[in-house]
């Protein structure tokens, strides 16, 4: 595939247009907030099995999508005037249906190529180039190519060393085929069939740009058969097993003797068993050209070929991860993926996406917590919501943050971009009925890369957390957090995850803060045995810092009844946070984050100067805070505004408390920033 410029940080849009040509209304322009996020498009959608489904080009990002009209539309955000501009390359040909939506490829004369396809209406693959380089506002007219068969998807890659481009498609009796032209798109001949075998395999592929093509592949639809996963590649006319073993040579023909199990088993389904049903996801390439990819396993799925009872299964789905060490395939389960979008396709998740230049990193959507399956609930309905995952290094556990989290909306099917300087995730939100009926929302969200110096390798930081349903998921976001803040930042960490009821809490292993230099608290109304609590009060009584998040200002206040042996602490919050606890703006209401402080400087270094929004309500704390704290931001809503971060001194220990910390500000830039930014200046 091509690897564009990567000079500029893009963010996938999509505006549904009413004419051949427009220019749209900007849908971002009232966002204040530029990390989002940011919503995009009132109307979009998109399938799985095309790509490239946008280009980054210098300041410009250039899409395509289907809106729930059927419109093909390709769409072009220039960052740096925030224009929007919408080209309709379909418009009653072909019928809604986000299967039809279109590949692109950036042409090396600086064109820009789209093709795309009906979901096997027809036998014509259509396509068309820009007549300028690296503008849509003029296009050729769409021309197609007949094939013998009816034909889905389309996937563009051009090799550079052999100056020639391809379009892989399914086509004749659902086999993948693949078109070739020699002068960039312009013209395209059929090329041959890739598989020959009665089956309809799913493919994913990712090219290097040069020379190789790789696929993974299925050996058919999850509903129709008990998949395997294989991997292979293509390279200089002939197909290749992950090793490197020749398999044979690529067809040129109506024919071919490949087919899917010729090529390296990656992940076993057992075939002749209805039990773990694979299907592909995606697939990326390492900076050494190794391949990576992710996919889905249904647990629980239906009767093969089951067509009325579709009720009775795809319940339990789960993500795997496999990469290619240069010698053998290592996959995993990484995730649970929760339920199927809807009966009849069953195996339908909510996917997952690689990040394209970083393996330790990927984006899901789940309808259940991702460690445990419990279901998502809100206000008594399952939410698909999406989740960022990212590891410390290869072989080393995953651990997953929401980008977004309470939503009265699924939301599905992210796509990853980035830059060298910057990631992107772009996700569906609305109602996703079947792949002919939706209306969804297209969001978007930027995370710059992170501030990784180095700390002092010495300083140990612990983190004790609560988990139960009001304590805004600390369970994940703050184990999420710890490993980013020893991988980017070399502090040696720990998390604490309490047990028990709380009106007996008991953190396992506690003794072992006495070696902390910090603790972080985000802890809610738990009784600790005298024990515990010693332990933390010895902790300040030698001056060491503490930092607490959102629910440390009550994390030892108990309403109910202690239960024997452990105690309360309700002047931890005056004497060491140096506020009182008044309550909580509206739950559903946003927090408008200003600075009380010119940003840039101690700790607000690092942070920008545009306002930022927390989706968790207003802590009040009204006129209680301590005179001698140093306000660093406040926060408003409903009318109301009050300090939301601060430091100040409790006897001899530095103290920093922020009511922050709802579970999607731990994929705020702006929040982490702060946060290493407090812990820095604690242990300073």
């Amino acid at each position: 595939m091509i690897a564009p410029r990567y000079w500029f940080y893009c963010v996938l849009t999509f505006v549904m247009a009413g004419a051949s040509l427009s220019s749209a209304q900007n849908p971002t322009a009232k966002q204040t907030d530029p990390y989002g996020p940011i919503l995009l498009s009132e109307d979009g959608s998109w399938c799985w099995f095309q790509d490239e489904r946008a280009l980054l080009i210098d300041d410009k990002v250039i899409f395509t999508g289907v809106t729930s009209a059927g419109h093909n539309t390709v769409t072009e955000w220039e960052l740096s005037t925030q224009q929007i501009t919408s080209h309709v390359l379909t418009e009653g040909t072909l019928p809604p249906d986000d299967h039809n939506v279109a590949a692109l490829m950036l042409r090396p004369d600086g064109k820009i190529l789209t093709a795309y396809a009906g979901h096997s209406i027809d036998s014509l693959v259509r396509y068309r180039s820009t007549t300028r380089p690296y503008d849509i506002r003029a296009w050729e007219e769409e021309s197609v190519v007949p094939t013998n068969g009816r034909v889905c998807y389309s996937n563009l890659y051009y090799l550079e060393d052999e100056d020639k481009t391809y379009n892989f498609f399914r086509g004749n009796e659902n086999n993948p085929h693949y078109l070739v032209s020699e002068d960039y798109g312009d013209s395209w001949v059929v090329g041959g069939r890739l598989f020959e075998f009665p089956g309809r395999s799913y493919l994913k592929y990712a090219s290097d740009g040069k020379s190789r093509i790789h696929f993974i592949t299925t050996d058919g639809h999850p509903r129709h058969f008990n998949n395997n996963i294989y991997h292979g590649y293509l390279e200089n006319g002939q197909a290749y097993r992950s090793d490197g073993t020749l398999v044979g040579p690529l067809s040129t023909t109506e024919n071919s003797s490949l087919k899917p199990s010729d090529f390296t088993l990656v992940y076993d389904g057992d075939l002749e068993t209805r039990t773990d049903v694979s299907w592909t996801s995606d697939i990326q390439l390492d900076d050494r050209g190794m391949p990576f990819f992710v996919f889905s396993v249904t647990k629980d799925p239906i009767t093969r070929g089951e067509t009325r009872n579709t009720a009775l299964g795809g319940f339990d789905h789960r993500y795997h991860y496999a990469e290619w060490n240069g010698r053998e395939w290592v996959a995993s389960e990484v995730a649970y993926a929760g339920s199927r979008l809807y009966p009849g396709e069953n195996e339908y998740t909510g996917l997952i996406s690689l990040h394209p230049t970083n393996k330790s990193v990927f984006y899901f959507s789940s309808d259940v917590h991702p460690v445990s399956g419990e279901p998502l609930l809100v206000n008594g309905s399952q939410r698909y919501e999406i989740f960022r995952a990212e590891r410390r290094e290869a072989g080393e556990p995953w651990y997953f943050s929401p980008v977004t989290f309470g939503s009265s909306e699924d939301n599905i099917r992210p796509i990853v971009l980035a830059d060298p300087d910057k990631e992107v995730v772009l996700w569906l939100s609305g109602r996703y009925t079947t792949y002919r009926d939706y209306r969804l929302k297209v969001y978007g969200k930027i995370l710059p890369n992170p501030d990784t110096r180095t700390a002092d390798q010495g300083k140990k930081v612990t983190f004790l957390i609560s988990k139960d349903p009001d304590n805004y998921e600390a369970d994940l976001t703050v184990p999420y957090f710890s490993m980013k803040l020893a991988k980017e930042n070399g502090y040696q960490t720990e998390v604490i995850l309490g047990q028990g009821e709380r009106t007996a809490f008991h953190l396992p292993d506690l003794e072992r803060i006495k070696n902390s230099d910090l603790l972080v608290l985000f802890l809610r109304r738990v009784a600790l045995s005298p024990e515990q609590l010693g332990l933390i009060k010895k902790h300040l009584q030698e001056g060491k810092p503490v930092l607490g998040i959102r629910t440390a200002n009550h994390a030892f206040s108990v309403r109910e009844e202690i239960a024997p042996g452990y105690e309360d602490w309700w002047d931890f919050v005056p004497e060491v946070l140096g506020h009182e606890n008044k309550g909580y703006g509206p739950a559903t209401v946003k927090t408008t984050v200003a600075y009380a402080k010119k940003p840039g400087k101690r700790l607000l270094e690092g942070l920008s100067s545009h306002p930022w929004t927390s989706d968790g309500n207003l802590y009040l704390i009204g006129y209680s805070l301590d005179p001698k704290a140093e306000v660093l931001l406040n926060g408003s809503s409903s009318g109301q505004s009050n300090a939301i971060a601060y430091t100040r001194k409790a006897g001899k220990s530095r103290v920093f408390y922020t009511s922050l910390g709802y579970p999607t500000d731990f994929t705020h830039p702006q929040f982490l920033q702060l946060l290493k930014n407090a812990i820095r200046w604690t242990l300073d």
